[in-house]
């Protein structure tokens, strides 16, 4: 009964030791730059000190503010647009958006009724994997057109 958790605690023990081996920045006859862990040349190679970083970072606090971070001004000559322009911008880019929505959403029903004709053949004309594979392109184009219909919806209720 206590010789699975000893052999856990001792397997636990081996892999969380530090790796050790030596590493050696070598120089050759052209001045090329090598680094090792295999001593090449004794007078050309010199083993570098490497210190473990044993230290795990904080994670990243988002109230906290960077010193320098977005706390500088916009500077006086960056191009600015007004409000009335953005506006219109924005309604540029909905009715782009809604007339995209629009074409994936009739390009959705022709692949459902291309879909809809490949089944139409009868099962017994081929083997059921031959069938699946047939199938597959039809059923993946109506899949990332319905995955297209998402991404406009969701760029639709990011405009302002």
């Amino acid at each position: 009964m206590m010789r699975f958790p000893v052999a856990a605690l001792c397997a636990c023990l081996l892999l969380a030791m530090p790796a050790w081996g030596q590493v050696y920045r070598c120089t050759d006859a052209e001045e090329r730059v090598t680094i090792t862990n295999v001593l090449i040349d004794k007078t050309n190679c010199k083993r570098m000190q490497i210190e473990a970083d044993t230290t795990v970072p904080s994670p990243i606090d988002s109230s906290i503010r960077r010193p320098g971070a977005a706390s500088r001004p916009t500077p006086p000559d960056f191009p600015t647009v007004s409000a009335d322009e953005q506006n219109t911008r924005n309604n540029d880019r909905r009715a782009i958006l809604n007339q995209e929505l629009l074409d994936e959403r009739q390009k959705l029903e022709g692949a459902k009724n291309q879909l809809a004709t490949q089944e139409k053949v009868p099962p017994g004309m081929e083997d059921a994997e031959r069938r699946a594979t047939r199938l597959r392109p039809f059923r993946e184009t109506i899949a990332r057109h319905e995955r297209n219909i998402e991404d406009l919806n969701r760029e639709l209720g990011n405009l302002r």
